[in-house]
């Protein structure tokens, strides 16, 4: 019997553990932290991979004004460079933006880019451009709340479930939408800047979000067909499955981490 339980027990533990320990660096998305990954990345480290999350500049008492896409982009460069092996890089919403600049940055230090409900631009297109093509977000010009010196924005607080978690309800709907915070604007409005030798070379897989109301199921199908990728996964969720379905979207980026890639150019 007790032979049965080691054997057992071995199968588990080959079963559980992973063929290949891989990096995960998460990149969160306008009005939100690094904290949004949090179950996240702690199901990834669970099945036995690293994974760091990235809190962009501008969250931690630095100056609004002051912060740009290419600090942004330099933030998440300096986490991908200083890992031993290239990274599977993961944005979540205006994330998308961070990690399109990364991959044209330094191509060869990332494995494949995923995008998570994220805007996923071509070159000279912005957060801006975008957004301003969703017509099927809850996104209005009175819940996106302008500073009055044009510095930052944020969501008006009564549509705040309604745009950020419109698929929980309860307090973790209220912690969700208390948790936002104001995003610097100028960021949003810098178009990315990208190549076919550079960022075309790195496999884009995408995580579409069906109930999505702050980055549309719409647009993100629009996207996903102008920027082709590798396999788009779908999730029934809102906009921030990392928060309310942390381990059904740990799970898709387990899947997409261990996705067979046929070519290393990818259509722009």
């Amino acid at each position: 019997m007790k032979t049965i339980r080691l054997i057992l027990a071995a199968s588990f533990v080959a079963f559980a553990a992973p063929a290949q320990a891989d990096t995960f660096v998460l990149v969160h998305g306008a009005f939100q932290d690094a904290q949004a990954w949090d179950g996240v990345v702690e199901r990834l480290e669970r099945a036995g991979h690293t994974a760091i999350a990235v809190n962009l500049p501008g969250r931690g008492g630095e100056a609004a004004q002051s912060q740009t896409l290419q600090g942004y982009r330099d933030a998440v460069l300096a986490v991908v460079c200083a890992q031993p092996e290239a990274v599977i890089l993961v944005g979540h919403s205006f994330g998308g933006m961070t990690i399109s600049e990364v991959a044209e940055a330094e191509p060869d230090r990332i494995d494949r880019l995923i995008y998570v409900a994220a805007y996923l631009p071509r070159s000279g297109e912005s957060l801006q451009t975008l957004s301003g093509e969703d017509h099927d977000n809850r996104f209005t010009q009175e819940n996106f709340v302008l500073a009055p010196d044009y510095s930052t924005a944020r969501v008006l607080e009564r549509d705040a479930a309604l745009i950020f978690a419109n698929d929980v309800r309860g307090a973790r709907q209220t912690a969700i939408a208390q948790a936002l915070r104001p995003e610097p604007l100028a960021p949003m409005a810098t178009p990315a800047a990208l190549t076919p030798d550079r960022f075309g070379r790195v496999p884009r897989f995408y995580v579409r979000t069906l109930r999505d109301n702050a980055v549309s199921y719409a647009l993100q199908t629009l996207m996903v067909e102008r920027t082709p990728v590798v396999r788009a996964y779908r999730i029934d969720s809102g906009h921030a499955p990392q928060l309310t379905h942390p381990r059904r979207l740990a799970h898709i980026l387990l899947q997409a981490s261990r996705a067979a890639i046929a070519e290393r150019q990818f259509p722009m």
